[in-house]
């Protein structure tokens, strides 16, 4: 009898050290979000697949998930592509200064129906976004170079060497893909580890379930990612 209840408050003890742990690492993941400084750009399927109503969508996500960061011109910088037949800048790393100048921005992104041609927009990002005249941060400045594409489905060009490309540019490239798109085609785009680095779900109105999962990638600091990488 003494062994049986031994065993259940040595599993209530361990139970408890796990959640006050986990609770923890949230704790500090999500101060995290305001210790680490990014350039930030997101890349943002503008095609006729996508819709004006889903793409509002995605204009209310890239706003809520910004909140997740100190925005400005010595912290995080955000910069916005939006895609379909080609590639546009809605605006560079240098432009906005303030996390509500960003919001404001980011409901206003055009959408503009086409074609999907996501390696274009993955080299268009690389030459024309991580670019000092645009607002980025010198490399030897430390600052992460962080791109989020999203897309609803399969590329009509090439991604591969692009996000190669994108790679050796310094760039971290996290792919999320919602509904038709391809899982192979996510991987080809991501960083690694691959696991880490892409995300789906399976319509736009699942979209903001990916924000919690996405802003503890990014804000995870460097003592955390260890233990991130087993609990997420």
């Amino acid at each position: 009898m003494e062994l049986r209840l031994g065993l259940r408050f040595s599993l209530v003890m361990v139970i408890l050290a796990l959640t006050l742990s986990q609770e923890r690492v949230e704790a500090q993941s999500r101060a995290g979000c305001k210790n680490v400084h990014y350039d930030l750009a997101f890349i943002l399927d503008t095609s006729s697949s996508v819709g004006k109503e889903n793409f509002e969508k995605i204009r209310k996500w890239v706003a809520n998930l910004v909140e997740s960061f100190d925005v400005g011109a010595d912290k995080t910088r955000v910069a916005v592509v939006r895609y379909s037949d080609r590639p546009t800048l809605e605006f560079n790393l240098g432009r906005h200064k303030s996390l509500d100048e960003v919001k404001r921005a980011a409901a206003n992104i055009r959408y503009i129906g086409g074609n999907t041609m996501t390696g274009d927009a993955i080299s268009y990002t690389t030459q024309n976004v991580f670019v000092e005249h645009n607002g980025a941060r010198a490399r030897a400045k430390g600052i992460q170079r962080v791109a989020i594409l999203v897309t609803d489905g399969r590329s009509q060009d090439y991604v591969l060497e692009p996000s190669k490309e994108a790679a050796k540019a310094g760039i971290r490239m996290f792919a999320v893909g919602i509904g038709e798109a391809l899982k192979v085609e996510l991987e080809e785009i991501a960083a690694e580890p691959k696991n880490a680095h892409v995300f789906h779900v399976t319509d736009f109105n699942a979209i903001d379930k990916l924000r919690g999962r996405l802003r503890r990638r990014l804000c995870e600091s460097k003592l955390l990612k260890f233990w991130l990488s087993f609990t997420f």
